[in-house]
């Protein structure tokens, strides 16, 4: 027997064990899985809790349920992990997001940088931010996080203002091809950090300008190793490295 389907539904949508579903889950749930009542799915309200929740009504624009069951589940990482990713060019900055979900990314801002080959204007940066989302929630459900990321919580950012919004993190790092000297394991905090800041540049890398600017609000240059790496396999190297110091990997 397959697990059932799951679905992420904001806390008011949860009423003393009753659960109402609404927009696209409905859709989704009657025309594409053609669940009926009787049938069970299960629900995640940004909590710790897994929802077993049975169908008991399934109209047109709205489906009700109740909680069956619920379980305690341990899958977010004890260590907030704040992206901040330069626009990159095709769909890479997708690829990344998905993998940043998967390693427990906390949140995950694009970034326009100096050296962005990729130029986005108002309008598209609002349908990208929309499908960023999707992407966000359907890695979520694929890994089984019951947190989802915020994804260009105030759209695409510069790099100033991503290190100004992250000024209060525990540790803040930026990955430079450039540094040669420090690596995330000569990093030896004095207390157990519970929240991180990174930068990683575009297919160019950050200017000299941009690393004084986040090197002014005590962002630390870190390597990756001797290797250049691509955009992409550098979010990941990275993500993989703080979770393995400081997280649950």
């Amino acid at each position: 027997m397959s697990p059932p389907h799951k679905f992420f539904v904001a806390g008011e949508q949860i009423v003393a064990d009753k659960v109402t579903l609404a927009g696209s889950d409905v859709s989704h749930i009657r025309t594409v899985l053609r669940l009926k009542a009787g049938d069970s799915i299960q629900v995640i309200s940004d909590s710790d809790k897994r929802l077993t929740v049975r169908l008991v009504e399934v109209k047109t624009k709205e489906i009700r349920g109740e909680v069956i069951a619920s379980e305690t589940v341990n899958v977010e990482s004890p260590l907030a992990v704040h992206l901040g990713q330069a626009l990159i060019m095709g769909s890479k900055f997708d690829a990344i997001l998905r993998k940043s979900v998967e390693l427990g990314a906390r949140s995950v801002t694009p970034l326009m940088t100096e050296r962005c080959v990729t130029k986005t204007h108002q309008r598209a940066a609002e349908r990208k931010i929309e499908r960023w989302n999707k992407i966000a929630l359907e890695s979520c459900k694929q890994c089984g996080r019951t947190q989802i990321p915020k994804v260009a919580d105030g759209g695409v950012a510069t790099l100033e203002t991503f290190c100004r919004d992250n000024d209060r993190q525990d540790l803040k790092f930026v990955f430079w091809e450039l540094e040669e000297k420090r690596t995330l394991k000569d990093i030896a905090p004095n207390t157990q950090p519970r929240s991180v800041a990174l930068l990683i540049g575009p297919e160019g890398g950050f200017s000299q300008a941009e690393i004084a600017s986040a090197r002014e609000y005590n962002f630390q240059t870190v390597s990756l190793g001797p290797r250049i790496l691509r955009v992409e396999t550098a979010a990941v190297v990275a993500l993989s490295q703080l979770q393995s110091l400081w997280g649950d990997l």
